[in-house]
């Protein structure tokens, strides 16, 4: 098994960051409510919050 790595930088990971935030039809905090609160996000919005929490994850935030 060969394990493959990975190395973005910060700069890269808040570019898809943004990149992903302009996918959205309104803010990230309505989103964070959508997906995290009221679980009412569609199945792309909810994709798009779980790559958010990854990235939030990479970047120590």
């Amino acid at each position: 098994m060969t394990i493959t790595l990975v190395h973005v930088t910060a700069e890269q990971l808040n570019q898809r960051r943004e990149e992903l935030l302009g996918m959205l039809h309104f803010d990230e905090a309505e989103l964070r409510r959508r997906a995290a609160e009221d679980h009412t996000a569609s199945p792309d919005e909810r994709e798009i919050y779980n790559e958010l929490v990854e990235i939030d994850f990479l970047l120590g935030k």
